[in-house]
């Protein structure tokens, strides 16, 4: 019971923290090529370039092996989830450049996702530290 309050309870500070990054001034020259044509845009500030170590850790989601997906997890989302794949083989995902904001321990990041035979998402991921690196900890679709 102890482990589910402390879950519930960080994925709510993790979401407070997803929708503060989140809500701001979009400027005019923070347009994306990779954006499907007729969703909206988030309103979302400017942010920084995503770290090299973190862009890794976002391929890792998309990798071939089951044990190199999961492993870009936060331990606490990968015991959560189902065991097995994640994504789809073939899966590609790509960062939105300039959409890295961070603050105590945790960050969040646009990126698109096309998996084989369906149309491109636009996908919010959040991030938190854990043992000095950046994993995953949530991946929601922007509507």
């Amino acid at each position: 019971m102890r482990k589910w309050i402390f879950g519930v309870g960080s994925g709510l500070l993790l979401i407070a923290v997803v929708v503060y990054f989140a809500v701001g001034n979009r400027s005019d020259s923070d347009t994306d090529s990779a954006k499907p044509q007729g969703q909206q845009e988030l309103p979302y500030r400017p942010g920084k370039p995503v770290p090299a170590h973190v862009a890794d850790v976002v391929q890792d989601l998309v990798s071939d092996d089951v044990q190199t997906q999961r492993a870009a997890l936060t331990p606490e989302w990968e015991k959560a989830l189902p065991p097995g794949r994640l994504l789809a083989k073939g899966s590609r995902l790509e960062l939105r450049k300039n959409s890295w904001h961070e603050e105590g321990g945790y960050a969040n990041a646009q990126a698109t996702l096309k998996k084989p035979g369906e149309s491109v998402q636009r996908v919010l991921l959040a991030f938190a530290q854990r043992d000095g690196a950046w994993r995953i900890t949530l991946a929601e679709e922007i509507k």
